[in-house]
């Protein structure tokens, strides 16, 4: 009976040396990939218009890694104060995708964030978190998340009206023309006043 409880204990004692002794191997691991933002602030996004910005994705270790990059919903739980989840993902997109990084090399990414106006997003205030996973020659893949938060204006992105421009002119034209053939009648008319 107490081999039993010396064999759990020192089984107790080896998984807990190997818990402790391998959460700081990987979080110098994730320390060697890393992405040049934590928190982005977007303000003032007008619906039906593009925001762009650049991001760099970075290994810092002695061996290519592939990356890929995710825009995901946030959990209720995991939410800033004052922000709702993002209604829909495809709102963000990622150029490059993903990509091979070579040895101690670095990456530029461009963030688009496209809002349609189709809808009522306006006025509002949404998170999205933006992932970037690495993943190397072996097993190891590695996650690092970033907090998007955007908020969007009331006014749409609005860009000319050549339909109601043409409507103006044409109007202005048809005017014009019945004015010039009907001068005398326009004076008659004219005169009464």
């Amino acid at each position: 009976m107490t081999r039993k409880i010396h064999l759990r204990w020192v089984i107790v004692v080896l998984l807990t040396t190997l818990v402790f002794s391998s959460t700081p191997a990987l979080a110098q691991e994730a320390e060697s990939w890393a992405i040049s933002w934590d928190e982005t602030p977007q303000r003032s996004v007008q619906l039906g218009e593009s925001v762009k910005y650049a991001v760099t994705v970075s290994n810092n270790k002695d061996f290519p890694a592939t990356f890929s990059m995710s825009a995901n919903i946030p959990q209720p739980g995991n939410l800033t104060p004052g922000y709702e989840p993002i209604p829909d993902t495809t709102w963000i997109t990622f150029s490059p995708q993903q990509g091979e990084l070579a040895p101690y090399s670095d990456q530029k990414v461009t963030v688009t964030i496209a809002i349609p106006s189709a809808e009522n997003w306006g006025g509002k205030s949404y998170e999205c978190w933006l992932g970037a996973t690495f993943e190397t020659m072996g097993m190891l893949q590695i996650k690092l998340d970033s907090r998007l938060l955007l908020s969007t204006s009331t006014s749409y992105a609005r860009g000319i009206n050549w339909i109601l421009i043409g409507a103006i002119a044409g109007g202005v034209v048809v005017a014009g023309a019945m004015m010039l053939s009907n001068r005398r009648e326009l004076k008659r008319w004219l005169g009464r006043w």
